[in-house]
């Protein structure tokens, strides 16, 4: 039975290897922060203990016997729905597709699992599992409906006295966790081909960005592909930021990417979105249709605002449909956005301008 501790972040454990629920819960009980209430073997009992113990949080692997994470991510998130981290082993390009789809599921983040004590990158890779499911605990999540057919309905046109835009030539897009989904959702309704290059920072683990450009390339009619340093951007392609790295879109609408870094960027994050939002506000802003979907924290909010107020046509996701309402919230409050709007209404809005 759990123990009553309101200052605790309760924590459920599911994974198949015993080592491995030993080994993490040995580094989440470095940090009194943490109260390991159950560990699961598989994704069934992960489901059973959720519903007994009902944790702050969940750390899920990805492969295991009787149901897998995937599944268990679905059925939790659709019933009894709880911030659940993916944490596995990376091994195939596979996995890391099948990780990217526990993020189409609802799970708030993915982290590859922590190297052993032997490891020179242990206590590296321990603190960073230990701070994410330390913020991510904090995350309120919504129920996942199971998929459905979307129906397109009538989008209204532009606000046109928000903005001082005079046509599109670039579409900039900031997410987090919640993003890649809403990001599918997006291209997949975008006409083909794009007249305009769209250029997305998401914040993800850097071992995940290429895979998560080829899931989203395998999703949609258009081209994705990472950015590279100098790259002139080409209408019809999809650009995704690489991690570690900020990455910025000079006025001849080449990519910029700044050095390597581990340190934690602007806001915390690299790449950061307001970085990435900042540099298209000094000379792109109205030219740009810019767009800051479902995240936590702030991330992109103050640099919304620099590129509305330079012109730019900027929408926020609509609360109902975000994972989770941090960054287009605080852009809500600072009114840095001329729309809310769902996934799929922004790909209507976006069609609509770029005719």
């Amino acid at each position: 039975m759990p123990i009553a501790n309101n200052h605790k972040i309760k924590v459920l454990i599911a994974d198949d290897s015993a080592l491995v629920r030993r080994l993490l819960s040995e580094i989440l009980s470095a940090d009194p922060s943490f109260e390991i209430i159950a560990h699961a073997s598989n994704g069934e009992e992960a489901i059973k203990y959720a519903k007994v113990f009902k944790p702050d949080i969940i750390s899920m692997d990805m492969i295991m016997p009787v149901m897998d994470g995937l599944e268990a991510t679905k059925e939790i998130m659709q019933n009894l729905p709880i911030p659940i981290v993916i944490v596995s082993s990376i091994y195939k390009d596979q996995d890391k597709i099948l990780a990217i789809k526990e993020l189409e599921a609802g799970a708030v983040a993915v982290i590859p699992k922590p190297e052993g004590p032997s490891h020179p990158d242990f206590a590296e890779t321990s603190i960073k599992y230990r701070n994410l499911l330390k913020i991510m605990s904090e995350v309120k999540v919504i129920k996942r409906k199971p998929k459905a057919r979307i129906q397109e309905g009538k989008c209204t046109p532009q606000n046109k006295r928000c903005c001082n835009l005079e046509k599109i030539s670039l579409v900039a897009i900031g997410a987090s966790a919640g993003g890649p989904e809403a990001i599918r959702i997006i291209l997949q309704h975008l006409q083909h081909p794009v007249k305009v290059p769209v250029v997305i920072v998401q914040h993800i683990d850097p071992h995940f960005t290429e895979s998560y450009s080829s899931w989203l390339d395998s999703s949609c009619s258009s081209r994705v592909k990472v950015a590279q340093e100098g790259e002139i951007l080409t209408p019809g392609t999809i650009y995704i930021a690489p991690g570690k790295r900020h990455l910025e879109i000079t006025s001849y609408k080449s990519i910029k990417l700044g050095e390597e870094s581990k340190e934690a960027g602007w806001n915390g994050h690299i790449p950061s979105i307001d970085v990435f939002f900042g540099s298209i506000s000094k000379s792109l802003a109205n030219e740009t249709l810019s767009v800051l979907l479902s995240g936590m924290g702030k991330d992109g909010a103050n640099g919304l605002l620099k590129l509305k107020s330079s012109g730019s046509y900027t929408l926020i996701q609509e609360k109902s449909t975000c994972l989770i309402y941090g960054m287009p919230g605080e852009a809500e409050n600072l009114g840095a956005a001329c729309k809310s709007l769902s996934p799929i209404e922004i790909a209507m809005e976006i069609n609509n301008l770029i005719k």
